[in-house]
């Protein structure tokens, strides 16, 4: 059987791929010994060979082929494809693919003739997010509030692996016969408070008012957020004002800026109105800073909350 996985959602293709592999019915003792992953580079005849090598005290084997797809293009591809027809029965081969396989590539297109199992697996963008966590926490056993989702969303982004973390744990949190609510999420996932602070004292800093960005700093490393970090998070913040502010001298609209930059709605427009706060001239300057900043941190000239009261005030007077 041939199985192709492609798209950039990796959480939920690796899940499919364990799916397939537990579905083959290995021996738990001989599944080692029956199973090969293939890495790039793989030439066809590396691919044949795994493909075709007699199952070891069994009657099944599996063949996992990592990103070969996308590597191979050409003769290569059009050689693999050829093969696929004369393979062993006993041979279950895995395509795990991290980028979508173009439609016309040779093997994708054998693959289907042979009534092959073949899914994508494409990330959610910014605005179906909060369907896809509602519908994740389903599959997990749990309900979420629609406000909540939205909370997730707008604070933790794409990373579809930290979502599922959180979901997780919030059920654990709350139990699965209780909605996830809120007053849940800001409890219990620190990258809402953290984020939260960030937008705050960003705000702050376009303001220029230096006291109330350094209470919103301090908050952060009273409740032990990494100096480095908070720089981390700072940095992220001022490359999006960078991206929106060019944006918007280019008079883009907001849908063109949520879709471009893949951000939710929310942030959007909190990040829209702090761009506006600054010139490009500023920004740059503001990157330019927080990049001293983190390398006085990392060669030792500066403890890390000076480096970052120090930042806060060249910030504010920009």
């Amino acid at each position: 059987m041939i199985h192709i996985l492609h798209g950039a959602n990796d959480l939920q293709r690796e899940e499919a791929l364990a799916a397939i592999v537990e579905a083959a019915g290995l021996s738990p003792d001989l599944q080692d010994l029956n199973t090969e992953i293939l890495h790039v580079p793989v030439a066809p005849a590396d691919l044949r060979r795994a493909c075709s090598t007699i199952p070891f005290l069994g009657d099944a084997r599996i063949v996992i082929a990592r990103d070969v797809l996308s590597q191979t293009k050409g003769q290569a591809a059009k050689d693999i494809a050829a093969y696929l027809p004369d393979m062993p029965s006993t041979t279950t081969l895995i395509f795990s693919e991290s980028k979508n396989v173009p439609a016309k590539h040779p093997v994708l297109t054998q693959a289907k003739k042979l009534q092959a199992n073949i899914q994508r697996f494409g990330a959610p963008k910014a605005k179906e997010l909060p369907r896809w966590i509602n519908q994740r926490t389903q599959k997990l056993g749990g309900r979420i509030e629609p406000r909540a989702a939205s909370l997730l969303a707008q604070n933790i982004g794409g990373n579809l692996r930290l979502l599922d973390q959180e979901i997780q744990k919030l059920l654990l949190y709350c139990g699965k016969n209780k909605t996830i609510t809120v007053d849940d999420v800001q409890v219990m996932v620190p990258y809402v408070q953290s984020a939260d602070v960030i937008f705050n004292m960003v705000d702050a800093i376009g303001q220029r008012n230096p006291r109330t960005a350094a209470i919103h700093l301090h908050r952060l490393l009273d409740v032990g957020e990494h100096p480095l970090g908070i720089f981390g998070m700072i940095a992220r913040q001022f490359r999006l004002l960078i991206q929106v502010r060019w944006m918007v001298d280019q008079y883009r609209s907001e849908q063109e800026m949520i879709k471009q930059l893949n951000l939710h709605p929310y942030v959007a427009q909190k990040v829209r109105g702090q761009a506006r706060q600054f010139t490009p001239d500023q920004l740059r300057t503001a990157y330019r800073l927080l990049s001293e900043s983190d390398l006085a941190i990392k060669r030792g000239q500066l403890e890390g909350e000076t480096a970052l009261d120090l930042l806060i005030a060249q910030l504010t007077s920009l």
